[in-house]
């Protein structure tokens, strides 16, 4: 069937896989899991083109399973097979879901290649239900548009469907363990057994996008009075993990709300590096046991609880913190941690982005960006000299030069802009061609050598640089030209104050910058769309030239505060993002104009399109009854001869009731 419908290709660069955009072919694509943050645009694109095409990611650790759940945001389906099994099933399930919804998948399998516990499954025979599946008609609320079906519920119904097709056991969102349990873990993809649950239970998510609220409350026990999202990720921008968030979301829905009498679950979120199957019984015991001990939302390492030894990256030695100043850090600027895990050796921040100062910390006014950007614009200068310095080498045909050292500069010079040719790895090629050579004549270059790879120069500060943005260093920053990324962060809760508490008025840096009309500029929230944040941060990047993101961070007590609660901060992020106070965008100048501005708000896009469609449907209704044209001209001619009636018998009235002496009214 496959051979039949679609096209089986391993593609490992961004540029091949674009291609599939424009293309109406339905394609199966393998890539690692480490390739998707880059992919991010691409997939975003294959989703609003829908395109029918499966993304198939190995995966075999925390960093993989990380990765994947990056790009929950792209607008791509994401369906995780736990057996060698459902590896071959469900990549059917994903191609047929695909042709049928017309939206790409992202379907994750175990990678065992190479491993002891090779497993068996049963091919896959030829299916008449299969066929007349691809075949059956569209029905109206597989695309959402029957009253009360969402989406995510649409795409349930026909995965659920498409499953069924395969074995008849399988469902997109199931329940195992006790009927009557009082805690109740919640996890992506992972099969835990009854066994070893013992007393609870267990959500198992295998379709994870988009997710259908109604189904998790559905399969939810009335017993529950404990749900623990048991995560397997690392590198995280906050102490707490991407699934923890979309528990609360069910657990705060119209859906769950809906249920008379229903108590709501305590929340609590269980992180770690290690995958729900390695737990023992007695291990996974234990860990239920604390669990049951904590009264309000946390977070907790269930590995460390149960004494797996894992190799979780926050535990990593950073920059000589340590863990706990490193945890401290995470939860204080989650943006912070995006930058770090995203650009890493080539990372600048300029100015101490984790001062309090920065913040306006105890009522203080937050330092200006001006001393940071002074630092970023000097290197600047000196990465102009560099390139003039190598270019004139180059034309130097009296300075002697090896064909290795030649060949490398050449290639730096034609790519210093890009950090995937003009990285650390070349540059220490350089370094290492350069010290080789004898002759003066590359002295200057020399001098210059630190400059050779590309980094990631920023600025990053608070909300308190928009009340005065004239005078400020963002003004200088956004009218440099120079290649120097801001990010701003805003730590109002919603809604939003106009003004401070001395009464100055905020602006709206994102606009301002906007309307120099030479930097890159986009509007994020990390608890709204953190596919999106990832996508802002690394065009920023790559933009060359000044670019604005600030981005969104509710916090009641700065982000130094110790009251921090991601159950209120994702709700204040919802509401802003979703009232359109908070809108997600991107803005990019170089684009064509069709293209320069990009809304990433979901609802507000769907909201703007429903208008414009229907904008739409009145303008061909108006040309194709002609009629109505005349209609229209003879009520409004009527309509007016009686109001310029009353409006002369008014007038008249109004004259006639005036006496005494003559009025004589001065216009200055």
């Amino acid at each position: 069937l496959i051979q039949d419908n679609s096209n089986l290709a391993k593609l490992s660069r961004a540029a091949e896989i674009a291609s599939l955009v424009d293309s109406d072919t339905r394609t199966h694509v393998v890539v690692s899991a480490s390739e998707l943050i880059g992919l991010i645009p691409v997939l975003r694109e294959l989703a609003q083109n829908k395109r029918s095409v499966v993304v198939h990611v190995p995966i075999s650790s925390a960093d993989d399973i990380t990765d994947v759940l990056a790009v929950r945001d792209s607008g791509c389906a994401v369906l995780r097979s736990a057996t060698a099994q459902q590896a071959v099933d469900f990549s059917l399930v994903a191609s047929l879901s695909a042709q049928k919804l017309g939206v790409p998948f992202i379907h994750c399998f175990a990678n065992t290649s190479g491993a002891v516990d090779v497993q068996a499954y049963e091919p896959v025979a030829d299916n008449a239900d299969i066929v007349a599946f691809l075949k059956s008609e569209k029905d109206e609320s597989e695309e959402g548009n029957v009253e009360n079906v969402s989406a995510a519920d649409a795409a349930y119904a026909v995965v659920a469907q498409a499953m069924t097709l395969f074995d008849t056991s399988y469902s997109p969102v199931t329940y195992v363990g006790a009927a009557d349990a009082a805690l109740v873990y919640a996890t992506f993809g992972s099969e835990l057994s009854a066994e070893t649950l013992g007393a609870a239970g267990a959500v198992q998510i295998s379709l994870y996008r988009p997710l259908s609220v109604q189904a998790v409350v559905a399969v939810l026990p009335q017993s529950a009075t404990r749900l623990v999202a048991l995560e397997q990720v690392v590198r995280q921008p906050t102490a707490w993990g991407p699934l923890l968030f979309d528990l609360a979301t069910v657990l705060h829905s119209r859906e769950w709300e809906a249920q008379e009498d229903r108590a709501r679950p305590i929340i609590l979120d269980a992180v770690s590096a290690a995958s729900p199957t390695e737990f023992s019984a007695a291990q996974l015991a234990q860990v239920t046991k604390h669990a049951e001990e904590l009264n309000s939302p946390a977070h907790f390492d269930p590995a460390a609880i149960a004494g797996i030894t894992t190799s979780n990256t926050l535990a990593e030695d950073v920059a000589g913190l340590s863990v706990d100043e490193q945890k401290k850090r995470v939860e204080s600027i989650p943006y912070g941690q995006l930058l770090r895990d995203l650009f890493k050796q080539r990372l600048h921040v300029a100015n101490a982005a984790e001062s309090r100062s920065i913040w306006g910390d105890a009522g203080q006014v937050g330092s200006t960006p001006e001393f940071g950007f002074g630092q970023l614009a000097a290197a600047e200068r000196e990465r102009t000299r560099l390139v003039q310095a190598v270019t004139d080498v180059l034309r130097d045909v009296s300075v002697p030069l090896s064909k290795a050292l030649h060949t490398a500069l050449n290639q730096w010079l034609g790519s210093k802009d890009d950090a995937a040719v003009a990285s650390h790895a070349l540059a220490d090629e350089i370094n290492a061609l350069l010290d080789a050579e004898t002759t003066s004549s590359l002295d200057a270059v020399r001098r210059l050598r630190g400059h050779f790879a590309r980094q990631s120069s920023w600025l990053v500060g608070a909300d308190e640089w928009a009340y005065d943005l004239g005078s400020s260093g963002v003004h200088h920053v956004i009218s440099s030209g120079l290649n120097v990324n801001m990010l701003v962060l805003d730590t109002a809760q919603y809604p939003f104050a106009a003004t401070d508490k001395n009464g100055t008025r905020k602006k709206d840096v994102g606009l301002y910058a906007m309307n120099y009309g030479t930097a890159y500029v986009a509007s994020v929230a990390v608890y709204a769309s953190y596919t999106q944040v990832l996508q802002a941060l690394a065009e920023a990047d790559a933009f060359p030239g000044p670019s604005v993101v600030v981005a969104y961070l509710p916090h009641a007590g700065g982000v130094f505060g110790g009251n921090y609660s991601p159950i209120e901060v994702l709700q204040q992020s919802k509401l802003a993002v979703d009232s359109g106070a908070w809108p997600l965008y991107r803005w990019d100048p170089t684009k064509a104009d069709s293209a320069r501005f990009q809304l990433d708000s979901e609802r507000l896009r769907r909201s703007l399109e429903d208008f414009l469609q229907r904008e739409n449907v009145l303008a061909a209704i108006g040309h194709s009854e002609p009629k109505l044209s005349g209609i229209r001209a003879s009520v409004e001619g009527k309509i007016g001869e009686r109001l310029a009636r009353k409006a002369r018998g008014d007038v008249d009235t109004l004259l006639g009731g005036l006496g005494g002496p003559p009025l004589l009214v001065l216009f200055a």
